[in-house]
């Protein structure tokens, strides 16, 4: 009977944890009135083998209710026609061949695209981001009223069913990184899109000074640190938004295996405990639901049944705020819960024993070295 209480404390805990995990999403402003920021942007996106997702960002950008000053593409080593998807949008191209032992690849081709921008202000675009006609307005007026470094997590659209399994990671990815928290302890950048002005970006030592990290949007957040530059960390929405892993089940397992663990690693300790029983009590409440079912205790059974109901209800309103999921799949989230703890446990046993991961047809090593 005490372990049943115990079981139960941890659950509330859990819940607990998650309006404190998730008490606000810091949101992008909405679009200015004043179209005379007389900032000069250079866009710059790092792209391998993106031939599919690059034509539709720049498609976004020739829509953009502002001008921009320069749009820059770096194609990485691409083995698809990225490069000559490029090419036919007229943008400002760099081609990176040959990548030196001691970077990796996003960290490069970034380096790289800064290097030719003659911009005051950098804007950092994954190539998988989709923006709609005010996007880089909003975006612009968000850097103006923060006055420092902005990076946004952008809103995650899904279609297929496997792209389902990358709610958990999203979820956790913000909480772990601590943007949602009554006061927002932001722990790292989020990489997809990060706007820093020149001087800034000058200053903490470009991308170079992370260029042998797995996960460069947290130690650029170090770095941003280390210098005493503010940042401010934002959560996308639909006009603001991204399809992550859109090539199949493989690659969503190798992305988020790719992050999970070094992410991880650099969580503090606080927001870890709290990320471990919000965790624990998703996990805890179906497996007591299918023990006390087994064993045929109907008052435990009738609280579990209102608890799973309970978090159904918390997952639905979370997911909403971070992608557009399918809502019927947050009723067997359980399958969802058990594909983010097997990657997280495989990820996690890539960094203790400093395995390589696969990535865009790179071996990439999770131990960084400083």
């Amino acid at each position: 009977m005490i372990l049943n209480i115990v079981r139960f404390i941890i659950v509330i805990i859990g819940f607990l944890a998650s309006i404190i995990l998730f008490y606000r999403f810091p949101k992008i402003k909405e679009k200015s009135d004043d179209h005379h920021t007389g900032l000069k942007v250079s866009i710059i996106i790092p792209a391998r083998n993106e031939e599919n997702n690059i034509a539709l960002l720049l498609g976004d950008l020739q829509k953009q209710s502002l001008s921009i000053h320069e749009i820059i593409c770096v194609d990485d080593a691409s083995e698809d026609n990225t490069k000559a998807v490029i090419q036919g949008f007229g943008v400002k191209l760099v081609s990176v061949l040959e990548k030196p032992q001691d970077w990796l690849g996003k960290s490069w081709a970034c380096a790289n695209g800064a290097k030719m921008a003659t911009g005051d202000v950098f804007l950092f675009l994954d190539a998988d981001v989709r923006l709609n006609e005010y996007a880089l307005d909003r975006l612009i007026a968000s850097y103006i009223e923060a006055q420092s470094v902005v990076s946004a997590q952008p809103y995650h659209k899904t279609q297929k069913f496997y792209e389902q399994f990358s709610l958990f990671f999203n979820l956790v990815q913000i909480a772990g990184n601590g943007s949602a928290l009554p006061k927002p302890k932001n722990i790292g950048l989020f990489g997809p899109i990060i706007m820093i002005s020149r001087r800034d970006y000058e200053t903490i030592g470009g991308h170079e000074r992370v260029k042998n990290c797995v996960v460069e949007d947290m130690a650029l957040a170090q770095r941003l640190i280390d210098k005493k530059l503010d940042y401010r960390v934002l959560i996308g929405d639909e006009d603001i938004s991204f399809r992550m892993y859109g090539n199949g089940f493989k690659s969503l397992l190798q992305g988020w295996t790719k992050n999970l663990a070094t992410g991880a690693a650099k969580t503090p300790f606080g927001i870890g405990v709290l990320v471990f029983f919000f965790i624990s009590s998703l996990t805890s409440v179906p497996l007591q639901l299918i023990r006390f079912s087994i064993l045929g205790n109907l008052s435990w059974i009738i609280v579990y049944s209102v608890l799973y109901i309970t978090w159904v209800v918390v997952i639905l309103q979370l997911m909403k705020k971070v992608g557009k999921f399918k809502h019927w799949v947050i009723l067997i989230y359980p399958i969802l819960l058990l594909a983010f703890l097997g990657v997280f446990i495989v990820s996690l046993v890539k960094k203790i024993f400093k395995l390589k991961v696969i990535w865009k047809g790179r071996a990439i090593d999770t131990e960084e070295k400083q």
